[in-house]
């Protein structure tokens, strides 16, 4: 048994001492490709969106059909509970719309600093839009709509 760890062990510490050959070409990566404003614009929102999210809730920012920015905002189960159940509709709101500020905020820096051509006509009114979401009320129930922010303005999905 002794002698079985051992080798275990030394078979472990050889593989991981042995340095790792890369496959991929130098050549390959520095080679230049032709990607739309869409396409480069889609891939900056999702990693905002993951830039943007917590372990109390995840953002997923998209590009729509109507070339607007939508944000999908979906609490955790506690956060949704606290924002719909716990604290009164002022306080909710005002919690719901900093988030809604802070992610049009990232937004506008975002196409500012790196889409020069859309910065010029980009209105965080109308351009961009969201949905709050949380869990349905058991496991087997669909997601539950909290809200929507529209033109800088959240309102209620259902009357509290």
């Amino acid at each position: 048994m002794l002698l079985r760890c051992f080798a275990v062990v030394l078979l472990a510490a050889l593989t991981v001492a042995a340095p790792a050959r890369a496959e991929l070409s130098w050549g390959d990566l520095n080679t230049t490709r032709t990607v739309t404003e869409a396409d480069w614009l889609k891939l900056q929102l999702a990693v905002l969106g993951l830039k943007l999210s917590y372990p109390a809730y995840r953002i997923d920012l998209a590009l729509t059909e109507e070339a607007a920015i939508e944000f999908t905002f979906v609490a955790s189960s506690g956060m949704a509970k606290h924002l719909t159940e716990e604290v009164g509709k002022a306080e909710a709101e005002e919690v719901i719309s900093y988030h809604a500020r802070g992610i049009g905020d990232q937004l506008e820096e975002l196409i500012r600093d790196d889409f020069p051509v859309l910065w010029s006509g980009f209105d965080a009114r109308t351009d961009i839009r969201g949905r709050f979401i949380g869990p349905g009320e058991s496991w087997d129930d669909p997601p539950r709509e909290i809200g929507t922010w529209l033109e800088a303005k959240f309102s209620w999905e259902n009357a509290r």
